[in-house]
């Protein structure tokens, strides 16, 4: 499915309503394959069947619809797709045993306890190489990451299901996204991914990670922040032009009356390293309620602004 432009894509995991910080990561990812003329898929991640559910799925579907995150065409969803060709054709994987209470009390990142002694019927873990593993972003240029900061990473669980290390890797191969841009959270596990893309003798994609954007407890939005919901914001009536402005400006961009015209202008280079923090005035997410403050060092270590 290569192009002559990029191929981007909007991958939203149908667990939770979209919020704002889904806003911002899907924003730069839609501007910037369009900038360049390319391509934006859809792809429902819903490796994890547990948690995923098709009306959530359907209103992500809808909210980004009234942003204008138009897409060229919808790809088949994790639900649909079948790993285990591609599972069974890497070498560098092993047998593990650990429960995520064992990684836990190792400290919270698998150490590798089951490298050399594999243990049958347990999850399977991808091999990374040891040392530092580099790659180049462009956001936060050339990125140096330990494997021991983020640990040998499943591909199978225990019960047979796959899990999203492989099934994001296969599903950019297959659907031929030629760039990947996402939250800055997803950082350090990039070199899994450029790992496993070597391992199919794949070329990687190129990467932009952007601002996480925090509640104002601190923690990274998710479902639990309701009230900075799309569904929520568009309550307490915002317009898109609204919701596409704040993201403009966590992304750095000039302001813009519509996505077209963003994407004229559109600087990757312009991307804050830093995230952010919105708090509420009040209970109701109303346009003039969200207050926006820089957070230093959350993703990268790079000073926010004074």
């Amino acid at each position: 499915m290569r192009t002559d432009g990029p191929v981007g894509r909007l991958a939203p995991t149908p667990s939770g309503a979209l919020h704002l910080g889904n806003v911002v990561a899907f924003t730069a990812a839609w501007l910037s394959a369009r900038a360049a003329g390319g391509r934006v898929l859809l792809r429902i991640e819903d490796v994890d069947q547990g948690r995923a559910r098709a009306e959530i799925a359907q209103g992500q579907r809808d909210d980004l619809a009234w942003l204008g995150l138009t897409w060229d065409d919808e790809a088949p969803p994790q639900s649909a797709r079948d790993y285990a060709p591609w599972l069974a054709a890497l070498r560098d994987v092993y047998r593990c045993g650990c429960s995520r209470r064992d990684v836990a009390l190792a400290g919270g990142v698998y150490p590798g306890t089951c490298r050399e002694r594999a243990r049958p019927g347990g999850a399977v873990r991808q091999r990374l190489a040891d040392g530092v593993h580099r790659f180049i972003d462009r956001v936060h240029g050339r990125v140096e990451v330990h494997a021991e900061q983020v640990g040998d990473p499943i591909l199978q669980r225990r019960d047979g299901a796959f899990a999203y290390p492989l099934a994001v890797v296969v599903d950019d191969i297959v659907d031929g996204v030629t760039e990947v841009v996402r939250g800055a959270d997803l950082l350090p596990a990039t070199i899994c991914q450029v790992a496993l893309w070597r391992a199919f003798g794949m070329t990687p994609p190129t990467w932009a990670h952007t601002p996480i954007v925090l509640g104002a407890d601190g923690r990274k939005l998710s479902k639990s922040h309701a009230s900075l919901s799309i569904a929520a914001m568009r309550a307490a009536g915002w317009t898109p032009e609204q919701v596409l402005a704040l993201a403009l400006r966590l992304l750095g961009q000039p302001a813009a009356d519509t996505l077209e015209g963003a994407a004229r202008v559109f600087d990757v280079t312009a991307i804050p390293r830093w995230s952010w923090t919105l708090a509420l005035r009040g209970d109701h997410p109303t346009p003039d309620a969200i207050v926006v403050v820089p957070t230093s060092g959350v993703s990268d270590g790079s000073a926010a602004p004074r």
